[in-house]
């Protein structure tokens, strides 16, 4: 995940260097005409502003299509691949936004004023449509990806289960104090699969609303009382949580092949 932060960072700052960054306007030309040094100051300026522009849009590319790639690597049954799909198709209408803005970028006819507003659209659409297409899509690969590895200790924990019984048989002296890690992996990955399902149903009905008038008037009532402030958050968290449950998972399987 720290590729996309990294990408983040960058474009960010390359959006903020024309809201901050003091222009060199038009009329200060017009007060000294024959001015070659400012002539070519305020070429240089809307030049250094296309470039940086460009920078920012190529790095919003690779990062969208970095994400495309992960989500389109996650297999998934109903009803999750029509969210699937719905994060395919919005990575594709944002791809067009940029399209486009890059189409005005690059057109002959632009100014410093043009440069400036259209930095600060693409900034806010950061800030709201790709930030929220940013968030959903990262908490779908890490649901996903987190419910994969679970699976992958769930065989290993079935494969120790086969080992012990057979321990067991022949009488190993340490098969007792196996037996006790063992169940405490079971504990823990019984709790990493149980976070990692209410992370996935939270992110479910995060993205599935209930209408109002699908509810009776007093649950429409708790429900409000019920909202949280920042579910995306919620979601990520409890998702870091059963990865903690899964990684004390490891740790045991470790501590028993030491055992052994």
């Amino acid at each position: 995940m720290n590729i996309y932060r990294k990408m983040m960072v960058v474009v960010f700052a390359a959006l903020s260097l024309f809201l901050f960054k003091g222009p060199v306007f038009a009329d200060q030309i017009d007060q000294n005409p024959s001015s070659t040094t400012s002539t070519t100051a305020v070429v240089s300026a809307l030049e250094s502003k296309k470039e940086s522009l460009t920078d920012a849009l190529t790095a919003s590319y690779d990062e969208l299509n970095e994400l495309k790639s992960e989500v389109e690597s996650i297999k998934v049954n109903d009803p999750w691949d029509k969210i699937k799909t719905n994060l395919l198709n919005q990575t594709d209408k944002i791809k067009d936004y940029y399209n486009n803005s890059s189409e005005k970028l690059g057109s002959e006819n632009i100014d410093q004023d043009s440069i400036k507003s259209l930095a600060k659209e693409l900034k806010y659409f950061r800030e709201g449509v790709f930030s929220e297409y940013y968030k959903n899509s990262i908490n779908f690969i890490l649901i996903f990806e987190e419910a994969n590895l679970l699976k992958i200790a769930d065989s290993r924990l079935d494969k120790i289960s086969s080992d012990l019984a057979r321990l067991e048989k022949q009488s190993v002296s340490k098969t007792k104090t196996l037996k006790t890690l063992y169940n405490d992996a079971d504990k823990h990955l019984k709790l990493a699969h149980d976070l990692n399902d209410s992370a996935k149903t939270l992110f479910y009905n995060y993205l599935n609303p209930v209408k109002p008038d699908e509810t009776k008037p007093e649950e429409t009532n708790q429900k409000k009382e019920d909202q949280i402030s920042d579910p995306q958050a919620l979601i990520r968290n409890i998702s870091h949580k059963s990865l903690d449950e899964l990684k004390a998972t490891y740790d045991i399987f470790i501590n028993m092949s030491k055992t052994l």
